[in-house]
């Protein structure tokens, strides 16, 4: 059992040092680019930072654990919002005064009307698994058209010509801390499982918090990282970008692989609980252009209601 624990704290290290490297190293792309910073975050950042959500969900829907890929991806998305974005609002502070927020954030409020919208029967078929994939193609689409609009992209080759050696050693952390933050976030996810299970947490608790909050640990860190390096809005287009692609990547593929099962509590409890989450976040940023410390604050006390309300209740069943 001290091994498990050994490697839950190395993961713990790995998933810390990737986020420091990949947070970096996405500001440079930034740069170099003339991209908003937003738009970094919840495209290249949001993608591979989501990436531990779609191997988890992917491998529990083809081994039959349908329950465990939903409660993996609204987890997610519950936690993102609930807990990271949370803190980044709390103690940093988070523009949202631009339109590519404004886009992205309508785009987060669709997809996750879709996925309740296909939530209510208690299944997600293949069909409604495709359907979320080409909603994910629309978003990709989208964000492609946005790129060759942006006015700064003219200068684009020129940069790389000029910074090829700095573009060289960005991409290399940008890869080197994907890898640290998914080989980091896997060792906690398999060995905190097992630390669960041998304290006996009930299953359906671990799918939407302890591998939820596993899963999240990348965007975790990100959002701390930027933080502290001052680069809020990589945080928040991270956050949106990674819910966006939760409810229809996540969801989607793995509703491609089986079809999905939606247990009573994911729509009386878990997709409310993202939904309500969701709207306190975009609603006041709309109207202030910036996320607010008392946002910030009521999101935390939700998530942490939430969390205390799942445990409370698993315990006493």
């Amino acid at each position: 059992m001290l091994t498990i624990y050994v490697l839950f704290i190395l993961g713990f290290i790995l998933v810390i040092k990737g986020g420091d490297w990949f947070v970096d190293s996405a500001v440079e792309i930034a740069k170099i680019s003339g991209l908003p910073k937003i738009f970094i975050g919840a495209t290249i950042v949001s993608v591979a930072t989501t990436l531990p959500e779609v191997i988890v969900s992917l491998t529990a829907a083809n081994q039959g654990h349908t329950t465990m890929a939903v409660g993996n991806a609204v987890g997610s998305m519950i936690c993102n919002i609930g807990l990271i974005l949370s803190i980044t609002a709390i103690f940093g502070i988070v523009k949202a005064n631009t339109k590519d927020f404004r886009a992205k954030s309508a785009i987060l409020v669709a997809c996750t009307a879709v996925l309740i919208a296909f939530s209510y029967d208690g299944i997600i078929r293949k069909v409604e698994g495709v359907f979320l994939l080409v909603l994910l193609g629309l978003y990709m689409y989208s964000n492609i058209k946005m790129l060759k609009k942006n006015s700064e992209m003219k200068s684009l080759s020129k940069n790389i010509m000029v910074e090829r050696k700095s573009l060289g050693r960005t991409m290399f952390y940008f890869v080197l801390g994907i890898a640290a933050i998914i080989a980091g976030s896997n060792l906690m996810i398999n060995n905190g499982v097992v630390i669960a299970e041998h304290l006996g947490v009930p299953k359906a608790v671990i799918s939407l918090t302890l591998i939820a909050l596993g899963t999240s640990l990348p965007e975790l860190v990100t959002g701390i990282s930027s933080l502290i390096k001052g680069n809020e809005d990589i945080g928040l287009g991270n956050i949106i970008g990674a819910n966006i692609l939760n409810s229809v990547l996540v969801i989607g593929a793995s509703g491609t692989v089986a079809e999905l099962t939606i247990i009573p509590q994911n729509i009386s409890l878990d997709l409310p609980v993202a939904s309500l989450l969701t709207l306190i976040l975009v609603i006041p940023a709309w109207i202030k252009k910036k996320v607010t410390r008392p946002q910030g604050i009521v999101m935390i006390c939700i998530y942490f209601a939430y969390i205390i309300y799942m445990w409370k209740t698993a315990l006493i069943s």
